[in-house]
């Protein structure tokens, strides 16, 4: 029996379509301003108050017949969009005239999840995803929104197909850990790249600066204006996070970890144990000084790149024996006791000879200006950090590769999820014998291939030979 998705779907593409209106006109009004400073969007402004009432009802009337040809767009896209099973496969068929049929073999899909917005929640609608079992663009994009009876319908049937636990949509998450909204809060101000705020505030700085004296010209509230500009994009950011992860919930049973989080968006996921490949344990700069870590997970059914607030945290930040609990409740197959291996002392040479030209550069600018020797240190700090930074470990069952200079990441990866392993040269290998571990392993693209610093090759060989299935030195 062909379903066809809930009519409700109409009006979401028809907000996002007004979502994307809204953006393009924000853009060009940021456009304007980064032209022409805040004269030009006086003038702009200026020329809109001017229209006369003719020429507003004109636009207004193009704006009505641009949304009347979007809605009978969307209204032929739903009308002949469905979804069925036939045989051993999920097919998707969607168009009249220029007609696409999707067919996903059931043995494909690796987990079937749920997700709503704020409207799908008021409206009592769900969002099914498909996430299957590949390499690459793991997840069947296509929004598909039915009613949340049919939608468990669906979901149901198809874990039956596959062999996997019917469950109940409805049912509650007993977390192993229970965040409160300060936790989330904290998650939030945890997460932010450090990095690109400095970036953000120097850019709009910078902007602010250059037009100083028009802003001053045009009085104080233009001035707040231009600041709630600079400001908006940060904060929205930061609360855009915070709303994302907030009710964050995790429990496993035998084969399957559950996630639940989110407020105006509501994302429900389950995960086989089976298709975890990866656990890695992320610390920004703050969360290094505050002695706080994330956990995520890399897997092929889940994590695609349609939204990034989809990621596979199975931690929000937590102390380290809350990490700890994580690791013993929810993935104890990745928990393990491994000494840490440090890079030789030739890979912290190796690192500076290959900054040697540019540090020579500045140091020869010194001529121009003292401040140039500044550079020079940057570099040299750079690198040592760089050594100190690095690290590696394995034992029979995994290895862990370690690195980051501001914001660390700890990545422990199982041999038997290894599809592509390495011994890479650098360049002045040759002088200093130090080699990099590549490794590639079955997931999502953007978070599937973990480069290790500067070793010794014996270090490295070891690891390629367990993954090879050899104890001895080739």
């Amino acid at each position: 029996m062909k379903i066809r998705m809930h009519p409700s779907i109409i009006f979401e593409k028809l907000l996002d379509s007004l979502g994307f209106i809204i953006i393009i006109a924000v853009y060009l009004l940021i456009q304007i301003f980064q032209e022409n400073g805040v004269k030009g969007i006086v003038e702009t402004s200026s020329f809109i108050a001017g229209l006369n009432g003719n020429t507003i009802l004109i636009v207004a009337l193009v704006f009505i017949v641009i949304i009347g040809i979007f809605s009978i767009f969307f209204y032929f896209q739903w009308r002949n969009t469905y979804i069925y099973f036939e045989k051993t496969n999920l097919i998707i068929e969607k168009g009249k005239i220029f007609k696409k049929v999707t067919t996903i073999h059931l043995s494909d899909i690796a987990a079937v999840n749920i997700k709503r917005n704020l409207i799908e929640q008021i409206i009592g609608t769900s969002n099914l995803k498909f996430d299957l079992n590949m390499n690459q663009e793991n997840s069947f994009n296509s929004k598909l929104v039915f009613q949340e009876k049919t939608a468990i319908e669906i979901k149901n049937n198809i874990l039956e197909h596959i062999g996997k636990n019917i469950e109940s949509d409805n049912q509650n998450i007993d977390s192993v850990i229970s965040y409160k909204p300060v936790d989330v809060f904290r998650h939030m101000l945890l997460s932010t790249d450090i990095s690109s705020v400095f970036i953000l505030i120097a850019v709009y700085g910078f902007i602010i600066i250059a037009s100083i004296n028009d802003l001053l010209a045009q009085g104080l509230i233009v001035l707040i204006i231009v600041g709630i500009i600079a400001i908006v994009p940060l904060i929205w950011n930061l609360f855009k996070n915070y709303f994302s992860y907030y009710n964050f919930k995790v429990s496993r049973d035998e084969n399957t970890i559950k996630l639940s989080y989110g407020a105006f968006t509501n994302y429900k996921y389950s995960i086989p144990i089976d298709r975890i490949n990866a656990v890695i344990i992320k610390q920004t700069l703050q969360a290094r000084i505050a002695k706080y870590y994330k956990i995520e997970v890399v897997n092929a059914g889940l994590g695609g790149n349609e939204n990034e607030e989809e990621k596979t945290i199975i931690s929000l930040y937590v102390k380290e024996h809350e990490k700890n609990i994580i690791l013993n409740k929810i993935i104890p197959e990745y928990q393990n006791d491994i000494n840490m291996e440090i890079p030789p002392k030739q890979a912290l040479f190796h690192y500076l000879f290959a900054k040697l030209p540019l540090i020579l550069i500045f140091i020869s600018l010194n001529i121009i200006s003292p401040w140039f020797n500044l550079g020079a240190v940057i570099l040299i700090l750079i690198a040592l950090a760089q050594y100190k930074s690095n690290k590696i470990g394995y034992d029979n069952n995994v290895f862990i590769i370690q690195k980051g200079i501001v914001n660390k990441k700890k990545a422990i990866i199982q041999f038997s999820n290894v599809e592509l392993i390495a011994i890479h040269k650098k360049l002045f290998t040759a002088i200093f014998k130090t080699y990099s571990l590549q490794a590639n392993i079955i997931g999502p693209s953007q978070t599937s291939n973990f480069n290790s610093g500067l070793f010794k090759e014996k270090t490295l060989k070891q690891i390629v030979n367990i993954y090879l299935g050899e104890t001895h030195e080739n």
